[in-house]
């Protein structure tokens, strides 16, 4: 196995790591949505690694995806529900599941940034179990009538797209699940910002839906797929959160480092104190494993190969080595860690949010768990690969 960057990927992860060096960290301490940040970054080609030229994208596959990703949230971490939701999602899955039509009329300009999209899943009563689905979808002949609400819904005050998770029936549990693309410009869709401790320049919302439509043909997959248009959705995500996680870590490792080498105390520098040493040890070890987990789940998408398994695995590893580098990382930096003059802190807030989005902490133990005991296995056979849509115009 080449554990190399192609000269493709290492060229995106350049352009990535000098727009977040020139446009993000100037505007660090700017915790808040920045639609303009959010176009440039859809100007540069950030968020198309994985799709056809004929979409807005370079073809360069899913590792590039994790790659760009990581160095993004490595800057500003609050960045990196951009690409779930500017990339993965939303866009890609539109294109896994929706006809032609519905493809042109939405996923270019998605990924462009030209619009802004969000996934609604969770609800006030359904989180990791989405097959409880509350919200109401009726077949009215010519549209499908939404009804319910959603919860944490990132991007959900801003987006102009968004894909909704319903149910026909909750009798049916999973089989009774639908997923359709919503314009959210149209009377019945309402938003509310959710305050929240840290990723702060992805707004999070609480949505309304009352009498909301949605056009006959933005259904995706068939009747009663809903749950494994989902699914695909989640497995993709789960490369973004990983990477972004991988970033963050990276970023608490770099703070540490560069602090121990400046830092004095009682007559020498602290990096030259064991426990210190100790510390940085375990970050390094603890950043590079996730990072390896992480791009094996990019790697084998990109192969057309199974990787709901592997990716869980990755997103699980990164999600605590996260939190575990961020707490570490106030320990080297004690009092200034504390402080709001240094972005310890953020990191410290930021970092929780990767045990939490894209299936918990606990969902990745039990998937991971139940693969390895043969209770059932993660990896299925897949419905769509990446090369399905290489040649897509």
């Amino acid at each position: 196995m080449d554990f190399d960057l192609n000269e493709e990927t290492a060229a995106f992860q350049d352009v990535a790591r000098r727009f977040a060096e020139r446009e993000i960290l100037p505007r660090l301490k700017e915790e808040e949505f920045k639609r303009d940040l959010v176009t440039r970054m859809g100007e540069v080609g950030l968020f198309g690694c994985a799709f056809p030229p004929g979409y807005g994208g370079a073809d360069s596959g899913f590792l590039a995806h994790s790659v760009v990703c990581e160095e993004i949230s490595r800057a500003d971490s609050g960045l990196r529900s951009l690409f779930n939701l500017q990339a993965m999602t939303v866009p890609y899955t539109i294109m896994e599941w929706a006809n032609p039509e519905v493809r042109r009329r939405y996923v270019k300009d998605l990924v462009l940034a030209e619009k802004i999209g969000c996934t609604c899943f969770s609800e006030p009563n359904v989180g990791s179990d989405i097959a409880s689905s509350e919200t109401k979808i009726e077949d009215r002949g010519d549209h499908y009538l939404i009804n319910g609400a959603k919860t944490w819904i990132s991007n959900g005050t801003v987006a102009d797209v968004a894909i909704v998770y319903g149910s026909f029936d909750r009798n049916l549990k999973h089989r009774g699940m639908c997923a359709l693309v919503v314009e959210t410009d149209q009377p019945g869709w309402t938003t509310r910002e959710t305050p929240k401790l840290g990723d702060k320049s992805s707004p999070i919302a609480e949505i309304h839906m009352e009498d909301v439509k949605a056009p006959r043909e933005n259904l995706l997959g068939s009747w009663g797929e809903g749950f494994k248009v989902a699914m695909t959705a989640l497995d993709r995500g789960r490369i973004s959160v990983g990477s972004g996680a991988v970033g963050l870590a990276q970023a608490c490792l770099d703070a540490s480092i560069e602090y121990a080498n400046q830092r004095v105390q009682f007559g020498k520098l602290i990096r030259d104190y064991q426990l210190i040493k100790g510390l940085i040890a375990e970050m390094v070890s603890m950043v590079e494993g996730a990072r390896l987990l992480v791009r094996r789940g990019a790697w084998l998408n990109d192969q057309d190969r199974p990787f709901t398994r592997e990716i869980a695995v990755g997103k699980y590893f990164a999600g605590e080595a996260v939190v575990r580098a961020a707490g570490m990382a106030m320990e080297i930096h004690g009092g200034m860690g504390y402080s709001l003059e240094l972005p310890v802190e953020k990191y410290y807030r930021d970092s929780k949010l990767y045990q939490v989005g894209e299936g918990t902490a606990n969902i990745m133990r039990l998937l991971i768990a139940n693969d390895a005991l043969g209770v059932k296995k993660a990896n299925r056979p897949r419905i769509h690969v990446p090369s399905d849509f290489r040649d897509l115009e």
